[in-house]
C-alpha cells in the first residue's frame, strides 16, 4: 500500500479489475453501477494518464507506479470509478472502507466458483491522502461452474446486500474467510488443503451454532438446516479433511475419486453460502447441483 498526501486534488476511487469478463461487466453489471454513480469503463477505451484525478507528481512516486498500472490494464476485464469522495457503503465488511464494488467481488467469487478481485485500486478522498494497492492476479481463462446464469448475478446480488443485515455475523465471516482461503489454495493448486478448508468452512459454522454430534453430525445438521438434500460425497469429503489434519494419515480414496469429492466439495460450499445469503434452491443451474449431489 502507497500513500500521498494529495490536497486539493479529485476524490476518487478506482478499481481495475481483472475478472469477470469484460462483458459480463458491461451488459449485466453496468446498469445497477451507474445507477449507485459508478463509472463502467472498457480498458480498450481507457487512457491512465488522461483519467479523472491523475496528477503527475503524486502519480510518479516511486516512478515505476505507472507503469505497474499501465501493465495491469494488459489483461484487465473492466474499470470501475467513482468520481467524488468514495462512498464506504459495503455491506459484507460495514464500519470499514470497503465498498459495494468489494462486495459484488466477493458474491461473484462465490457465484462464479473463481476469484474475482482488483489488480489496482487508488483512493482519495477531499483533503486527504492519496492511497494505492497493487493487488496479486489469480485466476486461470474462462469460467468454473457458475452456480445460476449470469445475467442474474445483480439480481442475487442485491438479494444478498438485503439479507446480510439479518444474517449472524460472525457466522457470515466463518463462511466467507474459509471460503476464500480453500479457493485460493484451488487457484493456486494444492487440492488437499483445498477440500481440508472448505470442510473447515462448513464445520466452523456448525461449532459456533452449536450443532450436536461429532463433527461430521454438526455438518450434516448445518447442511440438513439449509434444506440440502442427502450428499453421497460428504462423508468422503471428511476424509480428505482428516488426510489433511490428522497426521497425515490418507483415506483408501483414488485420485479419481478424490478429484469428484473435491469438485463436490468446492459446489456445495458455494451453495452453502449462497443459500445463506438469500438464494433459493430452485435458483440453483441443474448442472451445478449435479457436482454436489
Amino acid at each position: 500500500m502507497t500513500r500521498y498526501i494529495a490536497e486539493g486534488h479529485e476524490p476518487l476511487i478506482r478499481y481495475i479489475i481483472n475478472s469477470p469478463h469484460t462483458v459480463w461487466w458491461t451488459q449485466f453489471a453496468a446498469p445497477f453501477l451507474n445507477s449507485k454513480n459508478w463509472h463502467v469503463l472498457e480498458p480498450s477505451n481507457f487512457s491512465y494518464e488522461s483519467s479523472y484525478g491523475f496528477n503527475s507528481v503524486i502519480h510518479r512516486i516511486p516512478g515505476a507506479q505507472i507503469s505497474d498500472v499501465k501493465d495491469r490494464l494488459k489483461n484487465a476485464a473492466i474499470i470501475v470509478e467513482y468520481h467524488g469522495d468514495p462512498p464506504n457503503d459495503s455491506a459484507f465488511q460495514p464500519s470499514s472502507e470497503k465498498t459495494v464494488i468489494d462486495d459484488l467481488l466477493a458474491f461473484t467469487s462465490i457465484y462464479f466458483g473463481r476469484y474475482c478481485q482488483y489488480i489496482w485500486k487508488e483512493r482519495r478522498q477531499t483533503g486527504g491522502e492519496w492511497s494505492s494497492s497493487l493487488g496479486l492476479m489469480i485466476g486461470g481463462e474462462g469460467f468454473r461452474e457458475l452456480a445460476a446464469p449470469p445475467e442474474k448475478t445483480i439480481y442475487h446480488f442485491q438479494n444478498a446486500i438485503a439479507t446480510i443485515p439479518k444474517v449472524d455475523k460472525t457466522r457470515l465471516i466463518l463462511a466467507i474467510q474459509w471460503f476464500f482461503s480453500a479457493l485460493i489454495e484451488f487457484e493456486t493448486r494444492r487440492p488437499l488443503l483445498e477440500a481440508a478448508l472448505n470442510w473447515v468452512c462448513l464445520e466452523s459454522q456448525a461449532n459456533f451454532l452449536g450443532k450436536p454430534g461429532k463433527k461430521f453430525q454438526g455438518v450434516k445438521s448445518l447442511l440438513a438446516d439449509q434444506q440440502f438434500p442427502d450428499i453421497p460425497r460428504l462423508r468422503d469429503l471428511y476424509a480428505l479433511r482428516n488426510d489433511a489434519f490428522h497426521d497425515g494419515k490418507l483415506s483408501q480414496l483414488t485420485e479419481e475419486e478424490a478429484q469428484a469429492v473435491r469438485t463436490a466439495g468446492r459446489a456445495l460450499v458455494r451453495a452453502s453460502i449462497l443459500v445463506l445469503l438469500g438464494m433459493q434452491h430452485a435458483d440453483f443451474k441443474v448442472d451445478f447441483v449435479r457436482l454436489y449431489t
